[in-house]
């Protein structure tokens, strides 16, 4: 995969290139200091992602949005910025941005990220017909699909913040969570991964199947319906 990397500061596109290292299926073929400088890479590079940053000295990168998706709707992008103007996210969500970071970002949480857009990448090249639970997985529980309590709705030892996040971890799990991958997803103990597992499955959010593959006791892994 070719990715050019838009970003003003020299230093922080170096250090982005770093974090994609990381992935071996990665190419940078490219780093852009400015919004013309992009659009002669785009050009000749034909790259299938894009970092972009938002602030550059001649164009804002909003602008540079409008310019991509008429020009290379093929393309994905992913927002590396210290925006926080809510009309630059509400831009980025109308025009299909896969994510919006805010500077400064981690290692960890870009790869992440990454290894996220990475899996749903390859899923779009190889299948040609999905499912309903593609679709929770890649754009979350939302429309009539939306599954978002009050807190006083919800029984006692169960947060309305801590399901939501141990929902998010299952939509993005193909394969489904066990008890331990939840805990390290979400940072939460095994007992209280078990707790709201169990309430997803008993509000037919989830369903635990049996993992054989391991010798010993089969695992329960959960996976979101």
């Amino acid at each position: 995969m070719n990715v050019v990397i838009a970003e003003d500061d020299y230093r922080v596109s170096l250090l982005h290139e770093q974090f994609l290292q990381s992935f071996s299926e990665v190419n940078v073929t490219g780093k852009a200091l400015n919004g013309e400088e992009l659009k002669e890479l785009l050009i000749k590079e034909q790259p299938q992602l894009i970092l972009l940053d938002i602030y550059f000295p001649d164009i804002h990168g909003t602008a540079l949005l409008s310019f991509i998706r008429s020009n290379y709707p093929h393309i994905d992008v992913i927002i590396i910025s210290a925006s926080d103007d809510r009309n630059d996210l509400l831009i980025a969500k109308r025009h299909g941005v896969y994510y919006y970071f805010v500077k400064p970002v981690s290692a960890s949480d870009f790869q992440q990220i990454m290894k996220r857009y990475l899996k749903d990448y390859e899923w779009f090249q190889e299948k040609a017909t999905f499912h309903s639970k593609d679709v929770k997985r890649l754009f979350g529980n939302t429309g009539s699909q939306h599954f978002s309590e009050k807190q006083s709705e919800l029984p006692t030892g169960i947060d309305v913040i801590t399901l939501e996040k141990v929902k998010e971890q299952l939509s993005h799990a193909e394969e489904g969570l066990t008890i331990d991958e939840t805990c390290s997803a979400v940072g939460i103990s095994r007992t209280t991964a078990r707790r709201y597992l169990e309430y997803l499955v008993s509000v037919s959010k989830a369903e635990p199947k049996l993992n054989y593959g391991v010798i010993g006791r089969p695992e329960r892994v959960y996976v979101t319906t």
